[in-house]
């Protein structure tokens, strides 16, 4: 896998134009339980961002939440800050019954996402698997290593 030293950016606004991998961990599975039993309590399925930021555990789950879109069609956007649960297929994701990509590669310029590892609930990372040993995320870009 490559990482940041290989980065290719934008001659224009020095963003990154390499595919990112985007990794699911159990701090977002958590985050999107108390999401899940949040729209069950209130029977509804469609939300904004602002109704359950309350929810989020720390920043960098608050961060990713919105990277949810990627990862099994649990979660949707319906425009900025708008999001909605499929219900069913969180509650099979939940019940251990539907693997999910755990591991997507989004390419910048095309807007296409890959999708990897698919696994069970049961079978998500932890966050220090993709921490370095100074307890930094380590950003990757290029194809995943799988």
């Amino acid at each position: 896998m490559s990482n940041t030293t290989n980065k290719e950016v934008c001659p224009c606004c020095g963003q990154s134009v390499n595919k990112r991998q985007i990794g699911l961990f159990k701090g977002m599975v958590l985050s999107l339980w108390d999401v899940y039993c949040w729209c069950v309590e209130r029977e509804k399925h469609e939300f904004e961002r602002k109704e359950i930021k309350h929810l989020f555990k720390n920043e960098n789950v608050t961060a990713r939440f919105g990277d949810w879109v990627f990862f099994g069609g649990l979660v949707y956007k319906e425009g900025k800050g708008n999001y909605g649960l499929n219900m069913e297929r969180c509650e099979e994701f939940f019940n251990n019954r539907l693997a999910i990509p755990t591991t997507v590669t989004k390419d910048p310029k095309t807007g296409e996402i890959e999708k990897f590892e698919l696994r069970t609930i049961r079978e998500i990372p932890s966050l220090l698997e993709f921490l370095d040993s100074d307890l930094r995320f380590v950003a990757k870009y290029g194809e995943p290593n799988i």
